[in-house]
Order: structure tokens, then sequence, then C-alpha cells
């Protein structure tokens, strides 16, 4: 698809006679998340459509401000006009729950639902080493780092540090209220692993709960941040669980 002139590579889950579900995906890419998430809700009678969000897979890259989640959110809306979905029920993985409240909060009618996979929770001021100085340049200078040590995404580093340094600058919290107002369905699923996180998590989700509390929130068992790869039945079954009940 070519939404403002940019190329968006868009994969379908099903014949498109059922409900539709949006699918974006984390700030590392989607090539393991989709194949995972779909079969199930394609099985229990929705249609999935997950991108390659900008710069990453075959979707071509934007420029570095252009990945402020307020930005993206508009290009988010846009897609989903030229697919013919709004409103659409949204599903993102971290980065991609974070692109999806942003684009709830400033278009609501393009949104019908959304679902957070251990997202929109946490915000970079929850790490005790915070540091509110990193910018984009110490998000490349990390994600170097992590590529010696073996780790691997769908984008170039460059185009994850701009996400990644995007998403600091507009954290999900100030969004509550706006959401709240809006009356859009909200699932969390959420991870319980590790241990040591427990005190931040428990700080967060009440945080959440307190500026959200219509939401659904589920804890994965077994599962960390990477919460859909680490238990794909159970995110399936919370999803399913909540979407019989806004359908």
């Amino acid at each position: 698809m070519d939404v403002r002139g940019t190329r968006i590579r868009v994969q379908r889950w099903g014949d498109g006679s059922g409900p539709p579900i949006l699918y974006w995906h984390g700030g590392g890419g989607g090539c393991d998340e989709s194949p995972a998430l779909a079969p199930p809700l394609v099985e229990a009678g929705y249609t999935i459509h997950a991108l390659d969000a900008p710069g990453y897979g075959e979707s071509s890259r934007l420029e570095r401000d252009d990945y402020a989640p307020s930005a993206l959110a508009g290009l988010a809306a846009e897609l989903l006009d030229v697919l013919g979905l709004a409103p659409v029920v949204w599903l993102g993985f971290s980065w991609g729950g974070n692109i999806g409240m942003h684009t709830a909060v400033r278009f609501p009618d393009s949104v019908r639902a959304l679902g957070l996979l251990d997202s929109g929770y946490l915000q970079a001021e929850d790490d005790p080493e915070y540091d509110p100085d990193t910018d984009f340049e110490d998000e490349l200078e990390e994600l170097a780092r992590l590529s010696k040590a073996g780790e691997s995404w769908d984008a170039p580093a460059e185009v994850i540090a701009a996400a990644m340094a995007g998403s600091r600058k507009e954290p999900c919290p100030p969004l509550y209220p706006k959401l709240r107002e809006t009356a859009i369905p909200v699932l969390l699923a959420h991870a319980t692993e590790p241990p040591e996180l427990d005190a931040l998590r428990r700080d967060a989700l009440k945080r959440f709960r307190t500026g959200l509390p219509e939401a659904r929130l589920v804890p994965i068992p077994g599962a960390g941040h990477g919460v859909l790869g680490d238990n794909t039945p159970e995110v399936c079954r919370a999803v399913l669980a909540w979407l019989s009940v806004v359908r």
C-alpha cells in the first residue's frame, strides 16, 4: 500500500469476511509475531492485517522525526482508511501498542478496540537507571552493543533507534485521560516475569488501572516482555476472550 508516499507492506490472514484486526509489531520487528498470533484468530473468524512498519521488513523508511508516535498515528489512520478497515480492532506488541494508543487518542474513529501486548503501561522513567538525556545517538550505541552480542532485528539500527527515541519523548501514561474519554475498550495482556521486575511492574500496573479503570488486565503466566513468544496459547486465549465481549 502507498500511504503518504511511503510504501507499506501488509500481510492478510483470512478471507476478508471476518471482523478486521490490525496488528502492529514491536520495535524489533514482527517476523515471528504475526505468524504466531494470526492462525488462532483466523480460526475464530477474524481477518488479520499485519504490517511491516515503516523501515521494517519490506516497507520503506521515514525521516527520523517521523518516527514520533504522534506522527506514526497519523500515518496509521490513513493506512486504515486506505485498507477500508476503520474502525478496527488494534492489537500491538510493545512499540506497536504504544502507536495504537496514540492512534486511538488522536483518531478515535479509526480504532474500535485496543489490545496491548505488554505495552502502554511502562515508560522510560520507570527504569531506576533512567537517564533523561538519552537521545537517538545513545539508542544507536546501545543497539550496536546488542548487535555485537548477537541480537538481530527486522530493520536497520537507525530505524529502531528513531522509533525508541520517539517513544521516550511521547510516553503513553499521559494519554490515559484522553483515551478513557473515548470509551474505546482496552485489553492489557502483561508480563509476569522476571520476578526482579515485580515491584516496577506493580507500580506501573497500578498507574494503568488508575488511569484506565475500565480496561481488562490479564497477567500472562511464565511470560517476560515477549509475552507472545513466551506463552502464545495464553495470549491468544486472553485476546479471544476479550474479543468475544467487544465484538
